[in-house]
């Protein structure tokens, strides 16, 4: 009954054992995986017209499908290409941005990998030709998803958002003003609708009530081509489930018939991974090297607070590899999101396992309106750079990075996303170039740092005295742990 009572808050250790049994072998990570889609596909349910189905069967058994549209950007095509990331309020190209993606490394913010590859694709000028690529966006408008950077590139956007006319105005808007193309569903034959106000008005679908009519559309579009399948569609809570699985049953149908496709995720840092043995080193290097407040709040408040990141490595079966893991995941964000999380991940490994190019880098923590409209974790992002070296991310120039490290990945046939690429197990796809903002290689673990990071930025915000201010952080520390709190952001 406490474990029933408190599963809001203690969720996450299942998490980590699950990536720990795992690393036991490739053979027992890709079982895992397995188990655990065929478990959802089985017991979720999809309802239509009062009738109850098995997820996997309602995506089998619905045979519809949409129109498609065509909109062809205005914009020529670029006679060179010069790949940017904006940062803070300059649009870094060339040396600079190469210059910038060194810092970066250097402090820890990304891990070498990452530096490399997107430094690959600033260099290689043929990469960012994107006219040959066709891209489908699941959740073509989501804040984090590349559409921008694929369209300013060239490329053919496969766009699928929700049927609403504001929606399909700004997406085809963007469209037009680039030299891309994008392509998505229709209610009716494109060649019927006579006006943007009807074409906005009869775009889109939605991905909870038609993703088996979604599937069958992408079966049918650019036949012949090779698609790249992103998910990107985000929401709150447990609808955040349910929009990943019906991605997922998008993504396994079209994969299923069509066995060139490629996928593309975004991974959340605040999840759990294997890391490399450097990036351990690092944390513990971090902790070492700690600045003494941290070290004093962390003993004061009973392993409560600022709790240490890097963990006990862990072998495989066979004793012949070594995995870091690192645990990221933030209580606060709900065992939703970290189911919709685990189940791309297991979607990843199974697809890459088969034979299919799989991007599913980490992308940092990001400052997006959906994240800083709540207050609490405004401040804490607002106070998170004073724990080394954490960097949080602004929209701009997450999409470009992370733009670039999808280029990366179906353009380098070295990357880790490359089925053929050697791995020691399905797990490390996920760090192939990982853009972590820091996560991987801190002091302490993330779940552990949002209080003090909030306390920090009111601190700062309210110009509160050193001294004053210090013995106030301190006795805070100590009576939150006298009192047992739990540590969550929210």
């Amino acid at each position: 009954m406490n474990l029933f009572r408190n599963w809001r808050f203690g969720y996450t250790k299942h998490v980590v054992r699950n990536v720990e049994i795992s690393a036991q072998s490739p053979e027992t990570c890709l079982k895992v995986a397995r188990a655990g889609l065929e478990y959802l596909h089985s017991n979720m349910e999809f309802i239509r017209d009062g009738k109850t189905y098995k997820f996997s069967e309602a995506m089998k058994q619905f045979t519809g499908s949409f129109e498609t549209a065509v909109v062809k950007g205005t914009k020529p095509k670029p006679t060179s290409f010069e790949y940017e990331i904006p940062y803070k309020g300059k649009n870094l190209k060339g040396k600079d941005a190469l210059d910038q993606l060194e810092k970066w490394a250097k402090y820890g913010t990304i891990d070498p990998e990452c530096r490399d590859a997107i430094a690959a694709v600033i260099k290689n000028e043929e990469w960012q030709d994107l006219s040959d690529s066709y891209f489908v966006l699941l959740g073509a408008g989501s804040a984090m998803g590349p559409l921008l950077v694929l369209l300013s590139l060239g490329a053919n956007v496969i766009a699928v958002d929700l049927d609403r006319a504001p929606i399909w105005e700004r997406l085809v808007g963007l469209a037009k003003n680039s030299p891309g193309t994008m392509i998505f569903p229709v209610k009716k034959p494109f060649k019927d609708i006579k006006s943007d106000k009807e074409l906005y008005e009869n775009a889109g679908c939605n991905l909870f009530t038609q993703a088996p009519e979604i599937k069958n559309w992408l079966l049918g579009v650019e036949s012949g081509k090779r698609l790249i399948i992103g998910g990107y569609a985000y929401l709150d809570a447990a609808l955040f489930v349910k929009v990943a699985m019906a991605m997922d049953g998008i993504i396994e149908g079209v994969c299923e018939q069509r066995k060139d496709t490629a996928l593309a995720f975004l991974c959340s840092p605040t999840d759990v991974f294997v890391t490399s043995a450097e990036a351990r080193k690092a944390m513990v290097k971090s902790l070492k090297d700690a600045p003494f407040w941290q070290k004093l709040v962390s003993s004061l408040s009973g392993g409560r607070f600022l709790v240490p990141n890097a963990r006990k490595e862990c072998k495989s079966k066979d004793n012949k590899n070594t995995f870091n893991v690192v645990d990221g995941l933030v209580v606060a964000q709900g065992p939703n999101y970290a189911l919709a999380k685990r189940l791309q991940h297991w979607r990843c490994m199974l697809m890459w396992s088969q034979g299919h190019t799989v991007s599913t880098n980490i992308a940092p923590s990001t400052a997006t309106s959906s994240v800083v409209h709540n207050k609490q974790f405004a401040a804490a992002y607002g106070g998170m750079h004073h724990f080394k070296p954490m960097e949080i991310m602004y929209q701009e120039t997450s999409n470009a990075v992370m733009g670039a490290l999808l280029i990366h990945d179906v353009r380098n046939p070295k990357a880790y996303a490359n089925p053929k690429t050697p791995l020691a197990s399905p797990l490390q796809i996920h760090a192939g170039a990982p853009f972590h903002g820091g996560i991987w290689r801190m002091a302490y673990k993330m779940n552990s740092i949002g209080e003090m990071s909030a306390v920090i930025y009111y601190l700062n915000q309210y110009k509160v005295t050193l001294v004053g201010g210090l013995a106030g952080f301190v006795a805070l520390v100590s009576f939150i742990a006298s009192k047992g709190a739990p540590h969550t952001w929210l």
